[in-house]
C-alpha cells in the first residue's frame, strides 16, 4: 500500500502494520471450500450405507435431525474437516484487529446508522404510512375506504364495457327540475285561484301539483332507464319489490295530482263556457257552449300537463346512468378519493420536511464517518467483506452437506427397501418411524447448527485423525 494509504490504518493508540493486514485479509477472502471427488464420495457414501442397513439389527436410532451415525459421521468427517482451516484463517483476522476492536465497534455503528437513515429515507413514504396508520385513525379508515372504493368501482367499470358511469350533475338536474315546477306553476295557476279564490291557498295547492310532477317525472325516467337493474330478471327479489313499490305511490301521486288539476280545469271550462249567465262569466265565444267543449278544454289543458310530465321524465332519462349501482360506486369512489388525496397532500408536506431532516442526519453521519476515515473505516469495510465472504461459504456449504445427506438417506432407503431388510428408524420426538415415514422426513441441517459445527471445525478435525490412526492400527 501507499504511505497515505498506511496512515488510513492508524489511530492514536496503537499502528497497525497494513501490509500484514492486507495478508491476511486476502487469505480469508481467496479461502475456499475443496469438496472430495463426487463420484468416488458418492461410491463411499454408497458402500456406508450399506454396511449400516446390514448392521443396523432392525433398527437405527436416529439424532436430533434426522441423521443416522454413520451417516453424520461420514458426511460430517469430510466435509467439516476443512471448516479448521478456515476457523484458523479467520482467527488470524480477527486477532490482528482485536487491538482496534473498540474502535471498529463504533465506527461500524456509525456506518449502521447512516445505512438504517438511508433505508428510511429511500422507504420514507412507507414509515410515514404505517406511522400515520398507528397516530391517526382517520388516514387509515379514509385510505382503506379509498382501496376498496376504488377496486370495486374498477371492478363495475370492466363490467360495464369500459366506460365511465354518468354522475347526475345536480348543478343541472336541480334546475330543470325547478324548470318544470314553473311551467306547472304557470299551467295550473289560473285554474286554481279561480277556483279557491285565494291566492295562498291557490299558490300551495299549484306548489304541490308542481312538486308531484317532478317527482313523478323523476323516478319514471329514471326507472325507464334502469330497469333491467331495478325491476328486470338481473334484480334480486327485494329489489324488485322495493322499486314496484315506488313506482306504484309514484304513480298514484301523479293521479291524484293530474286528477286535481283535471277537477280545476273542468270546474274553470265549465263556468266560462257552460255558466256564463249563470255565474257572470265571460264566454269567449259569446254564448252559451256545449260539454263537449267543455270536455276538450280540460283534455288540452290536461295534455299540456301530461307533456311537462314527459319532458321531465326525458330529462331524468337522459341524466341517470343505466345502472344505478355503477354510478353510486363512482360517486363513493370520487369521494374517498377526495377525502384521501387531502391526506396525501398532507402526507407529501410531512414527507418533504421529514426527507429534509433525513438528509441532514446523514449528511452528519457521513462527516462523521469521513472524520473516522484514518482511524477505522476502511477497517470496518474489511470486516464486512470479510464476514460477508463466512456468509457465502456457510451457503455453498449448507448446499452441498444437504445435498450429500438426501443421497445418504436415498441408498439407505433403497438397499433396505430393495432387500426386504427389516429395519425400523427410531427417531427421539416422533418415536419408531417405517421406512416410508422416514423418507418425507426432513434432514437438512439448520444454518445454525451447521455453524456451531463449523466452529466446532478444529476439534471435528483431531476426532478424525484420531479415528483415522485408530481404524489403521486395527488393520
Amino acid at each position: 500500500m501507499q504511505s497515505k494509504e498506511r496512515e488510513k490504518y492508524r489511530d492514536d493508540a496503537v499502528t497497525i502494520d497494513d501490509i500484514e493486514v492486507r495478508e491476511v485479509a486476502e487469505k480469508c477472502l481467496a479461502f475456499r471450500w475443496s469438496f472430495p471427488d463426487e463420484a468416488t464420495f458418492r461410491n463411499e457414501l454408497r458402500e456406508t450405507a450399506a454396511a449400516e442397513a446390514h448392521d443396523a439389527q432392525g433398527q437405527i436410532v436416529l439424532t436430533e435431525h434426522g441423521h443416522t451415525p454413520e451417516m453424520e459421521g461420514l458426511i460430517f468427517s469430510r466435509l467439516l474437516r476443512q471448516t479448521a482451516q478456515w476457523v484458523e484463517v479467520r482467527t488470524a483476522f480477527t486477532n490482528i484487529l482485536s487491538p482496534h476492536s473498540d474502535l471498529i465497534q463504533k465506527t461500524a455503528e456509525i456506518k449502521d446508522k447512516k445505512a438504517k437513515l438511508e433505508q428510511k429515507r429511500k422507504h420514507l413514504t412507507e414509515y410515514l404510512t404505517q406511522e400515520w396508520e398507528e397516530q391517526k385513525a382517520g388516514f387509515k379508515q379514509d385510505r382503506e375506504e379509498a382501496a376498496k372504493a376504488e377496486e370495486k368501482y374498477n371492478r363495475l367499470y370492466e363490467r360495464n364495457g369500459n366506460r365511465h358511469a354518468k354522475i347526475v350533475k345536480l348543478g343541472l338536474y336541480l334546475p330543470a327540475l325547478a324548470l318544470i315546477g314553473m311551467v306547472e306553476w304557470l299551467i295550473n295557476w289560473e285554474a286554481a285561484n279561480s277556483l279557491f279564490a285565494q291566492p295562498y291557498l291557490a299558490a300551495g295547492i299549484v306548489i304541490v301539483v308542481a312538486m308531484a310532477v317532478a317527482a313523478a317525472s323523476h323516478e319514471h325516467g329514471t326507472l325507464a332507464k334502469q330497469w333491467s337493474h331495478r325491476c328486470g330478471f338481473a334484480a334480486n327479489p327485494s329489489t324488485r319489490s322495493r322499486n314496484y313499490t315506488a313506482l306504484g305511490f309514484t304513480t298514484l301521486l301523479f293521479i291524484a295530482a293530474m286528477t286535481l288539476v283535471g277537477y280545476m280545469r273542468y270546474k274553470l271550462a265549465f263556468n266560462d263556457l257552460m255558466g256564463a249567465s249563470a255565474f257572470g262569466g265571460n264566454n269567449p265565444f259569446g254564448a252559451r257552449g256545449s260539454i263537449g267543449e267543455v270536455y276538450t278544454a280540460v283534455a288540452m289543458t290536461l295534455m299540456g300537463n301530461l307533456i311537462v310530465w314527459l319532458l321531465g321524465a326525458m330529462v331524468a332519462y337522459w341524466f341517470h346512468d343505466s345502472d344505478p349501482d355503477f354510478a353510486e360506486a363512482r360517486v363513493h369512489h370520487l369521494k374517498a378519493s377526495k377525502r384521501f388525496n387531502a391526506w396525501k397532500q398532507r402526507m407529501a408536506k410531512a414527507r418533504h420536511e421529514r426527507e429534509q431532516q433525513l438528509t441532514m442526519e446523514i449528511e452528519q453521519e457521513e462527516n462523521t464517518l469521513n472524520s473516522r476515515v484514518k482511524q477505522g473505516r476502511l477497517l470496518v469495510d474489511m470486516v464486512e467483506q470479510v464476514h460477508d465472504h463466512e456468509e457465502f461459504l456457510h451457503g455453498r456449504l449448507k448446499e452441498v452437506v444437504d445435498e450429500y445427506l438426501k443421497t445418504y438417506r436415498r441408498n439407505l432407503l433403497g438397499l433396505v427397501k430393495s432387500e426386504n431388510l427389516s429395519a425400523s428408524f427410531l427417531d427421539m420426538e416422533k418415536g419408531e418411524m417405517t421406512p416410508l415415514e422416514y423418507e418425507s422426513h426432513s434432514v437438512e441441517i439448520p444454518g445454525e447448527f451447521l455453524k456451531k459445527r463449523m466452529e466446532f471445525g478444529p476439534i471435528i478435525e483431531r476426532r478424525a485423525a484420531e479415528r483415522r490412526t485408530t481404524e489403521e492400527a486395527l488393520a
